[in-house]
């Protein structure tokens, strides 16, 4: 028999067949099988459940050698060792049946799970795999717990592979440790999951929706500085969601009902100094993980008779906890097991007072770390515990800017960047192009300890401050391209929790609240673009209420015209109008041109948004005139799409056109995305226009400049747009997925494109389920529009009476109309909208 060719796998219990790698595993470990008694489980494994004759298993197995049919009965026993007794049952007389249920898995099929490819091995803990497996299958929560460094992720990971085959809705990994804040914790598990947050919801509600009928594992990685946090969102999720099961790595356990709590031994140890000898101390999981680590340094590296006695008196200084060892492992580049044996006794000798014994088992890698550290030369001490204000990894060029100074030269940064990785205390990695750097985080905290007692953790804040200040402002200048601005959209990406990080420095230090407030406003269009409405606005709202005000500055200008905006954005338009007053005074009072055109741009938008489209083009008007002054093409361009934008609002197509046209003109020479705002607009009028091809051609040029520069109200925007366009051309089903695409991508808040995205599905419900539930949907849209004062333009108004003369026609009478107009009236925005999903 050859099964070598079959690109297919077949799973049951914890044991996995992969025919195409001739390979048996079990729990992700393989299985040595002699290649008869492979074949034979192949051929059992394919007739699962039915019977398999004794001629057929000697015929598939054997070919046409001739075996005693003890033969056989011998592979079959040696398989019953290996799968369970109850594997595989004998039919007297007749042949054999495999017992065990068999999943068929195609070899190229994706698995689902978001694990990490393990760069070094896994070694030893084999105990463990089996007691925690065997705790899993009865408990839906079980904590890990242990000594910081112990293993408590590593087992986890290693436990979650394993049991892939267990949950058909996946294992998913949730990274806690970079969070500084508790209510983070539920968008990590989003994030993780691929969940959207949803405009009106919270997000542990659309989290247990989505969790509620799926069968998954869980992973909550490094939960201890978040314990109140995770343990209130497991408890919720694990009561609504029967198919969830959540494995969590915390120095404490969660503390909620229903929970297994598992301690995560030290790795085994070699016996004492006395019996050591090689054997048994090669034997043990400590030692043996000293010798793989040691090896990716010196791969010559090997244990002689005589290093044994060290190389055992080390394991067991350490306790056997793996990240210790992994930390000292890397010496056996620069000194002899006995060198290291014998400093690693002095310092531990020390710290305890002589007394081993009396040390506190969280006191250990504490020590550890003591240790190392004082090995360290003083400019890799000063790299070491500045490097601790980073939060997320950092850049060389960071690295030089923040750390730098004091006894580190710039120079030198990247040769103790690199001494300190090679002494496992950096981690750097490398994607795409860029080689960033990063800390253990049990390493990160005691460098933060460091670094609050060295006098210097104030001005190693304040470049950290300065640095991530320099890369956040001015996102869109004026003679900046996309490819510009998308550049630094991306890297502010990657240094999100650094800025984070910074603005809290400045919150908490009100010397630095004004720079704070600075930083917080100039990053309104990444966090505009990103949707990141309520962490912007509560950045600002808490900086804006600590910053000296008496002498109002750029910083506080910026603020306003930033919280104004976010206002604007979440439907509060009285509030969003008296920041942007605010801001356009302080910006005149500075003669800052630049900061009127924004804010007036910002005050015509909000005034247009109540019908006043005199005063809106009075405002636009005056913002381009001082824009085409300053030869700012930006925000020429931008005045140009505002000027357009409420021509077409009022009715004035062809003046709308000309504007817009014009606008295009000029924005394909910044780039694609600012090309794509006026497009999606010019779409809109092209649409009104009654050019439906056209108007779909731009629009979906518009979509795909915004996918790529990652503009979510952008997209959603102009997914709107789309729908209405591939209704009126007849292709419902079309309309449909863009309505709900621009749902869920739609930043939460942002009132105007609820209303707006209500509107829209309500016209297009009227041709899908009748008139009864477009009424429904556009009477609370009406109520919506009236509590907050947004008129609705022309164009929308005129395909809106279109639409709704349609619907009524389509119901016996006025009355019925009326009366689902009413009741939709009576709906909250949440009710409107999973109404709407459920059509």
């Amino acid at each position: 028999m050859t099964a070598a060719g079959a690109c297919v796998r077949y799973r049951f219990g914890r044991f996995e067949l992969q025919v195409d790698e001739r390979r048996l595993l079990a729990d992700a470990q393989p299985v040595h099988l002699g290649p008869h008694a492979f074949d034979l489980l192949v051929t059992l494994a394919q007739r699962s459940g039915r019977l398999t004759s004794k001629d057929e298993l000697l015929s598939q197995v054997w070919g046409k050698v001739i075996v005693e049919e003890n033969t056989l009965q011998v592979h079959i026993s040696a398989l019953r060792k290996v799968l369970g007794a109850d594997a595989i049952a004998t039919v007297s007389g007749c042949g054999y049946r495999f017992a065990l249920d068999v999943a068929r898995v195609d070899a190229s099929a994706a698995a689902k799970h978001n694990l990490p490819q393990q760069l070094t091995s896994f070694i030893g803990r084999e105990r463990q795999m089996a007691e925690v497996r065997q705790l899993l299958a009865a408990t839906r929560l079980l904590t890990l717990t242990g000594t910081g460094g112990c293993g408590k992720t590593r087992l986890a990971l290693q436990l979650a592979g394993s049991m892939l085959e267990d949950h058909p809705d996946g294992v998913w990994l949730v990274e806690l440790a970079q969070l500084g804040d508790p209510a983070m914790v539920a968008q990590a598990v989003a994030k993780a999951l691929g969940i959207q947050e949803q405009p009106g919801k919270e997000l542990v509600d659309s989290l247990t929706e989505w969790l509620a009928n799926r069968r998954l594992l869980l992973v909550l990685d490094n939960a201890e500085h978040m314990l109140e946090a995770c343990a209130r969102l497991a408890d919720h999720l694990l009561r609504r969601c029967a198919g969830l099961v959540i494995v969590v790595t915390s120095r404490e356990r969660l503390g909620i009902a229903g929970e297994l709590t598992y301690r995560v031994p030290s790795l085994s140890l070699p016996p004492e100094a006395g019996a050591a000898t090689r054997e048994p101390a090669l034997a043990s999981e400590a030692v043996r993980l000293f010798i793989d680590r040691a090896r990716l340094q010196r791969p010559d590296f090997e244990v002689t008779d005589g290093d044994t006695a060290a190389l055992a008196s080390i394991c067991r200084r350490l306790d056997g906890i793996a990240l210790a060892i992994e930390l000292a492992a890397p010496r056996v580049r620069m000194m002899s097991l006995q060198d290291l044996s014998r400093r690693l006794d002095d310092r531990f000798a020390v710290l305890t007072g002589g007394s081993r014994t009396a040390l506190p088992r969280h006191r250990t890698l504490r020590s550890l770390l003591d240790w190392s550290h004082e090995l360290l030369a003083e400019a890799e001490k000063a790299m070491l515990r500045r490097a601790s204000v980073f939060a997320g990894g950092w850049t060389l060029e960071a690295a030089q800017h923040v750390c730098s100074g004091a006894g580190v030269e710039r120079g030198e940064v990247l040769d103790l960047l690199t001494s300190l990785s090679d002494k496992n205390l950096v981690v750097p990695e490398t994607l795409a192009d860029t080689t960033r750097f990063g800390l253990l985080e049990t390493v990160r905290h005691y460098a933060q300890d460091r670094l609050r007692h060295s006098g210097e953790e104030a001005s190693v804040h304040d470049r950290h401050v300065e640095y991530f200040g320099g890369i956040g402002g001015k996102l869109l200048d004026a003679q900046q391209t996309d490819a510009e601005l998308q550049a630094k959209l991306l890297r502010l990406d990657a240094e999100h929790d650094n800025l984070r990080a910074a603005l809290a420095w400045c919150e908490g230090t009100p010397a630095r609240s004004v720079e704070g407030l600075r930083l917080a406003g100039e990053l309104y269009w990444f966090w505009r673009m990103r949707g990141h409405y309520a962490e912007a606005s509560g950045w600002i709202a808490r900086l804006v209420a600590i910053a000296p005000d008496a002498q109002r500055e750029h910083a506080h200008a910026s603020a306003f015209h930033a919280v104004g905006a976010l206002a604007f954005l979440q439907g509060d338009s009285a509030a969003a109008e008296t920041r942007q007053r605010e801001a356009l005074a302080i910006w005149r009072r500075l003669g800052d041109q630049r900061g009127v055109i924004r804010t007036l741009n910002a005050l015509g938008s909000i005034v247009n948004s109540r019908g006043e489209h005199a005063a809106a083009h009075a405002l636009f008007a005056e913002a381009l005139s001082i824009a085409r002054e300053r030869g700012d093409r930006r925000n020429v361009s931008m005045g140009l799409h505002c000027l357009g934008m409420v021509a077409h609002e009022a009715g004035d197509d062809a003046a709308a056109q000309a504007l817009l046209e014009e606008c295009v003109s000029i924005s394909r020479a910044i780039g694609p995305w600012r090309t794509a705002v006026a497009l999606s607009e010019l779409g809109g009028v092209r649409h009104a226009q009654g050019d439906l091809g056209t108007a779909r051609a731009m629009l979906v040029e518009a979509l795909q400049a915004q996918r790529e520069s990652g503009d979510r109200p952008g997209i959603a925007s102009t997914l709107l747009r789309l729908a209405t366009v591939m209704q009126d051309g007849g292709d419902l089903a079309a309309a449909k997925a863009c309505l709900a695409e621009a749902l869920d991508i739609a930043p939460p808040g942002d009132t105007p494109s609820q209303v707006t995205w209500l509107e829209a599905f309500a016209g297009l419900s009227s041709e899908l389920c009748g008139g009864t539930w477009a009424a429904r949907l556009w009477g609370c849209a009406e109520r919506l529009r009236e509590q907050r004062n947004y008129s609705m333009p022309v164009p929308e108004r005129a395909r809106q009476r279109r639409l709704m003369a349609a619907a009524r026609e389509a119901l016996p009478d006025d009355a019925e109309f009326a009366r689902a107009w009413n009741e939709g009236r009576s709906w909250t925005l949440d009710v409107a909208v999973r109404h709407a999903r459920s059509l």
